[in-house]
Formats: C-alpha cells, sequence, structure tokens
C-alpha cells in the first residue's frame, strides 16, 4: 500500500505495513508534523524558534522483561529497531501503531504494544497499551517514545529538568573530567530525573530557549514512577528526550500508557510550565491549607533528645524554644527526637519519654507553646521501622518492603562515632498495618494538642519494588507511589474530620502529594545553603548547570516549603534568597552545642561537636555575629509577613509583568489582584543600580526589612532586598 501522510481529520480504517522503503505516516496540526518511521520518530515544529528532531535509526522505544516468580531465566530487552514490522491505522485525529508480539533475537514474547499519535489541545499526544499475554514474564518498564536527533545549543535553549525545585543544564562536557552532571547511557550521556521523589519532582521537562521551545510532559493522573531523561549524542551532537515508566504488567494484564504530551511552543519557558499546570488542575486539586500554614514564616526545627541519648530540650523547655523562635521570628515548633528513643531510634514508636518529662509535661509545653502564639508540629518518620525492636519483631517485619530474593529494603541511621548507629526496614504503604500506625501517630499527634506532624522522607524517597506475597498487593508491586499518595491523602481525609486546622508535612517535595501535604520541609536542590559568592553566580553568566527553582516556584506558587539550613542560624544570603523565591525560614537545634549557642549565645568551639558525624557549618557559627544574624532573620519574616498578600499567599510570577535591568541583582515579581510587587534582591558585597518599569501600573510604596520606606529607585545596599509595589491601572 502506498505510504500515508494522515492530517488532523482522519478517517478509515486501513491498515499498511511500515516498511523500510516507506515514507514515514504523519499526524498533522497546528504545532506542525510529527512524522513516525523506521527510524523512528521526525518533528518538525511550526515555531520557528522551537528546535526540531529527527529519527536517528537508534531504538525509539525500549520494553524490560522480567521473569516471572518462580522462574530462573534473566531479564530480556526489547527493543524498537529489532521487531517486526508493525501495523499503521488510521484512528480519528491520528493513527495507532500495533506489534501484535515482541521479540528479542530469535525469541517471541506474547506480549502486545500499541501506540498511538494524534494531535490534542495544539500538542502532540502519544499513549498507547501494553498487554502481556504470557505467563513466564512481567514487564517491569517501558521507555518511550524517545525523541532523538534534537539540533540546538543548551547556551541558547537549555534543558530544564524537574530535579528537586528545578535543575538548568546550560551546557554538555568537553571531557571525561567535566561528566557530571552528565553520566554515561551507553553510548550517550544523560541527565534525568527519578519521579515521584527528591529527585524527579514534576512530570515535566523542556527545550526552553528564550523565544520558543519543546514541552515535554506525562499527563499521568497516577502519578506514576518514572524516568524523565534528557539525553546527548556526542557523536551528532544533538539531543533527545524520554521517559521511562517503572511499572509491573504481570501476566494476563494490560497496562495503559499515561500520555506523553510533545508541546513546540513559542515564547519562553513560562509557557511549557503552565502547560504543565493547567494539566496538574484538571488532573486534580491541591488540598486547601489553613489560613495559619499559608503565612507561618517557617519553624526552629528542635531535636529534644538525641539518638545516643543527649538531652537537649526537655518539655518543660519549650517556653525556652519560644523564646528562641521569637528572637528569629518563626513561627512553628518542630518538635524532633521528641519520643522516648530519641532522633532515629525505636521507630516507628513515638511514646512520650519520661526522662524529658512525660505525656503531662509534653501535653502542658504544647500548651504553653500556644499561648505564646506558636504552632508545633511532632515528627515521626514515615517508611523507617527500625530493626529488633518489639514492633518489628511482631508486626513490623511483616510490612517490610521486600525485594525479589526476600531481602528486605533497608536503612541505616548513624549519628555519633563512638555509639552504635541503628539498622531500619522500609514499611511497605500499601499494607493495612502500615497505614494504620500512620494514621495512629497523627491521631496521637492531634491528641496531644500538636497542630501537625511532619511524615519525615515521605516527599524524598523514589518508588520501590515490593515483592512481598502477604501485603494484600499483586506481587510484584511498586510501592511509595499511589500507595504513599492514597495513605497521606486518607490520612489528611480523616485529619481534617478531626481537626480542620491540623496540618499534614513532609521532608521533601513533589507534586504527587499536594492533595495532602499542605507545608513541606525543604531537603531538595534549590533549598540548600550556599555560600553567598555560589548564589550570586546563580543568576550571573551561564554555567554547565545551575539551580532553577523558578521552575517549582512559578508552576506551584501556592506550595509552601522551608528551606535547609542545618545549623542554628541563617546567614544573610541565604535569608534574602527564602524571600526572593517567596519559601519560608528553618533554623535547627540538632546538638548539644547548637541549644548552647542558642539559648545562652555561647559560640562553639571546633571540638565540641566531637564525635557528631554530621556536623553544621561550624565556621558560619563561629565567624558571624549572632545577634545581628537572628536579629536580621526576625527583620525579614516581619517583612515577608507585613506583604503577606503578595510574598506569601500571593503569587509567584517571576519576571513576567515588569522589564528589570541590573547586573548582580534578582528581581522576583508577586502578584495579588491589581498588585504586582516586584522583590529585588543584590546578591553582591557593593552597592548596585538598577532599572525598572511596569507598564499601566503605578508605583505605590518601596520598603526593606531594615527600613520602611526607601527611595524606590535608590542604589541597593549590599546584600539586601527591596519590595517594591505597583497597583495595575
Amino acid at each position: 500500500m502506498n505510504a500515508m501522510r494522515i492530517g488532523m481529520a482522519l478517517v478509515g480504517m486501513a491498515c499498511v505495513a511500515l516498511a523500510a522503503e516507506q515514507v514515514p505516516v504523519a499526524v498533522k496540526g497546528t504545532a506542525g508534523e510529527l512524522r513516525v518511521g523506521p527510524k523512528g520518530l521526525s518533528l518538525t515544529p511550526a515555531v520557528a524558534a522551537c528546535p526540531a528532531s529527527e529519527a536517528t535509526g537508534e531504538h525509539w522505544w525500549a520494553v524490560v522483561l522480567e521473569p516471572a516468580q518462580g522462574t530462573n531465566s534473566s531479564k530480556v530487552l526489547l527493543e524498537s529497531q529489532s521487531q517486526g514490522t508493525p501495523q499503521v491505522k488510521e484512528a480519528g485525529d491520528g493513527l495507532k501503531l500495533t506489534y501484535r508480539s515482541l521479540c528479542s533475537g530469535k525469541e517471541s514474547y506474547d506480549i502486545a504494544l500499541t501506540l498511538t499519535f494524534r494531535v490534542k489541545d495544539g500538542a502532540f499526544e502519544v499513549g498507547g497499551e501494553i498487554r502481556n499475554n504470557t505467563k513466564a514474564w512481567v514487564v517491569k518498564s517501558f521507555t518511550g517514545p524517545v525523541f532523538n536527533g534534537i539540533r540546538t545549543e543548551l547556551s541558547q535553549t537549555p534543558i530544564l529538568l524537574p530535579s528537586g525545585f528545578g535543575w538548568r543544564i546550560s551546557g554538555v562536557p568537553q571531557d571525561e573530567k567535566g561528566l557530571k552532571p552528565w553520566s554515561r547511557l551507553g553510548s550517550n550521556l544523560a541527565v534525568s530525573a527519578v519521579y515521584p521523589g527528591q529527585g524527579g519532582t514534576m512530570q515535566w521537562l523542556s527545550y526552553a530557549g528564550g523565544a520558543g521551545g519543546l514541552y515535554f510532559g506525562c499527563h499521568d493522573p497516577r502519578y506514576g514512577a518514572k524516568t524523565l531523561t534528557a539525553r546527548y549524542d556526542p557523536v551528532r551532537k544533538s539531543f533527545g528526550a524520554a521517559f521511562q515508566h517503572q511499572v509491573f504488567v504481570r501476566a494476563g494484564e494490560r497496562f495503559a500508557l499515561p500520555p506523553m504530551i510533545v508541546r513546540p511552543y513559542a515564547g519562553d519557558w513560562h509557557v511549557g510550565a503552565r502547560a504543565y499546570r493547567a494539566w496538574a488542575d484538571s488532573a486534580g486539586r491541591q488540598i486547601e491549607k489553613p489560613a495559619w500554614a499559608k503565612t507561618a514564616s517557617g519553624w526552629l526545627l528542635a531535636i529534644l533528645k538525641q539518638q545516643n541519648g543527649d538531652v537537649m530540650w526537655p518539655y518543660s523547655t519549650l517556653d525556652k524554644l519560644c523564646d528562641v523562635a521569637d528572637q528569629r521570628g518563626l513561627d512553628i515548633l518542630g518538635l524532633f527526637g521528641w519520643a522516648y528513643g530519641g532522633h532515629d531510634h525505636l521507630y516507628p514508636d513515638y511514646n512520650p519519654c519520661p526522662v524529658l518529662g512525660g505525656e503531662k509535661a509534653l501535653r502542658e509545653g504544647i500548651r504553653q507553646a500556644h499561648v505564646r502564639g506558636k504552632r508545633v508540629v511532632l515528627y515521626a518518620n514515615g517508611q523507617l521501622e527500625e530493626r529488633g525492636t518489639a514492633y518489628w519483631t511482631t508486626t513490623g517485619q511483616h510490612l517490610a518492603v521486600t525485594r525479589k530474593d526476600g531481602s528486605t529494603v533497608q536503612e541505616f541511621w548513624h549519628k555519633y562515632g563512638n555509639t552504635p548507629g541503628y539498622q531500619f526496614d522500609i514499611g511497605c504503604h500499601a499494607t493495612a498495618g502500615w497505614r494504620e500506625r500512620m494514621l495512629s501517630l497523627a491521631l496521637q499527634a492531634s491528641d496531644f494538642g500538636a497542630d501537625g506532624i511532619l511524615y519525615d522522607q515521605l516527599g524524598m524517597r523514589s518508588p520501590t519494588a515490593c515483592y512481598a506475597a502477604n501485603h494484600g498487593h499483586p506481587v510484584p508491586f511498586m510501592s511509595y507511589e499511589a500507595d504513599r499518595k492514597e495513605m497521606l491523602r486518607e490520612i489528611a481525609r480523616k485529619m481534617k474530620k478531626v481537626n480542620p486546622e491540623f496540618v499534614i508535612m513532609t521532608e521533601g517535595f513533589h507534586d504527587a502529594i499536594l492533595d495532602s501535604v499542605s507545608y513541606f520541609h525543604g531537603c531538595v536542590r534549590g533549598t540548600f545553603q550556599e555560600s553567598a559568592g555560589l548564589i550570586a553566580k546563580r543568576f550571573g553568566a551561564s554555567r554547565g548547570d545551575d539551580l532553577f527553582p523558578e521552575m517549582m516556584r512559578y508552576t506551584y506558587p501556592e506550595v509552601c516549603s522551608t528551606i535547609r539550613f542545618p545549623s542554628p542560624l541563617v546567614d544573610r544570603p541565604m535569608v534574602n534568597y527564602t524571600l526572593a523565591f517567596g519559601l519560608r525560614y528553618e533554623i535547627e537545634s540538632r546538638y548539644i552545642p547548637d541549644r548552647d549557642y542558642l539559648l545562652d549565645g555561647r559560640i562553639p568551639e571546633v571540638g565540641d561537636y566531637g564525635v557528631v558525624l554530621s556536623k553544621p557549618d561550624i565556621s558560619l557559627v563561629r565567624t558571624l555575629p549572632p545577634k545581628e544574624t537572628a536579629e536580621y532573620l526576625k527583620k525579614a519574616a516581619a517583612f515577608q509577613k507585613k506583604n503577606a498578600a503578595l510574598l506569601m499567599t500571593g503569587t509567584f510570577v517571576d519576571t513576567e509583568g515588569f522589564a528589570f535591568s541590573g547586573p548582580g541583582l534578582v528581581a522576583k515579581g508577586f502578584g495579588a489582584g491589581d498588585l504586582l510587587g516586584v522583590l529585588l534582591w543584590n546578591t553582591q558585597d557593593k552597592p548596585a543600580a538598577f532599572t525598572l518599569s511596569v507598564p499601566r501600573a503605578s508605583l505605590t510604596s518601596a520598603s526593606e526589612p531594615e527600613k520602611d520606606n526607601v527611595e524606590a529607585f535608590s542604589e541597593l545596599a549590599p546584600q539586601s532586598v527591596r519590595l517594591l509595589v505597583w497597583k495595575r491601572k
């Protein structure tokens, strides 16, 4: 049959063979033309500034099989270029490719793969289905479709990858010594984000130029396990993009591939972010946060009792913790190590500790904190169960995530060089027992009077396979995926009925759990402590790779997340960074020298931390003036709350809506109704001039944390911030 070119409105059910001598079949739309041929996929975008993709003859999809339980075969890789000719069928507004069976060498497998291509909403949508008709094999992953042969220069069209709050890749390695952040992927190089978890927080990436770009989004309402990858071919000097779905399709099952959206667009990177957010809004709603959480300035994270038994903050001293928080303008006390076992010991048992004062004193301490205007969040780990404890022996070991060989997935946590650490199994969230345990901890926290619970690590861990036959889930099963999401959603739903003001927090961030988590403890790329010099360089000349927190903040401006600053202070550059991106503050009291610094103003000696394995930045604590450092944090927190309508509950609009220039300065916009606030941050150690204008608007105020009224367009002092507020006409 002659080759076909298929337009937007296709009719008929004729089949064609996709043979090597044929011209590729194609789907056309306003976004351009997507061609499917023997060498793979090619994309000719209608947007001139968007890079094209040209088929290279490389594999453009792959399926990995693993043997079913009880069989001893090795894994099998099935790749596109090793298959027979698929059938091609016109289907509605696109086309369908069907491989009735898949092969590897001379072996054939009764596994069917269907891939569909169509035009949708000005973009291309690629979907399909895997059907496993075998008994001896499980489909373990599907990679594809892979777009290869993208011709562009990363200096002009950087890759935006959702690792943490965002990662911008602006260059490729010049030699083996400078390979990072890239890693080897066969003969190619790759940068990846594993979703959902700290390494992959959203389901989209982009080749994002200033005037146009190429958006790749997986619009998966299950928020399933996947790896987002951008590739580089050093021989062809071209790029690629792919999603690998970690999915178990067991014998007799079928799996619908989540839609992959390919959108050439005109404009800057914000267009891609808006496309993903529009889909996210259609897929589900974020949890409604209590008013207090929306405007909470951040927290004092305090470990009351350490893993080795060191007691730092008895329950009777929570009032003193409130003093410390007041001195720094912080609204929340995050109580870690509050239970009998101390921090990272005896989990998931969290019982009031007699050494700290007992349950009555804990309740009274929380009550006093409320009198002082503080909110209290109690710690619980969302995944760890210590091996050898009474709980583990009777119950927990039967709830642990289990590998195919019968071993369990474990973690080891060790805080002091002169005391033993502890070994933990990882709880499987699909088990009724683990879910009940986690809910009981939230109910307990609420009963003690706390305003929320932190389930540590649940925004961090990537999906993890479980092969346990007694968990009530199919085998094998991908845990820390839909089960984690459903567990947190169930707890949030029940806790809203108990106390509508109660919040769930977690460490890290990913958008699969925005329907349950109100407040995040930042522990991902874009939240960590950095030197003033490095912070400044992020926004200067383009480097090989940079933090790009704008990616998450623009996509999800409602997210409330602290920074991660594991010290009893926050330096001035990080305070300004927190303001500029609409984040929340944190200081941490983890060890006895931290407590002494906060409580008595004692500057620690290097040796004071002795055998502590994870020390704070001691040089920072020793060199920054305690009083001035605390006062600036307090002023900045008050400034943020004073301007909460813009900086806390407003919409982060990044650089949209205003024109700005100023070397060494960062300018970020926040909108609320007819107001636009532009937060300026001078990252340098010298005064800086700037120009700023907002079309069709009038300036209403200019202020700084240390000055209520300033000359709006005067030079900005070193390492300082200024908010200019405009009213649109």
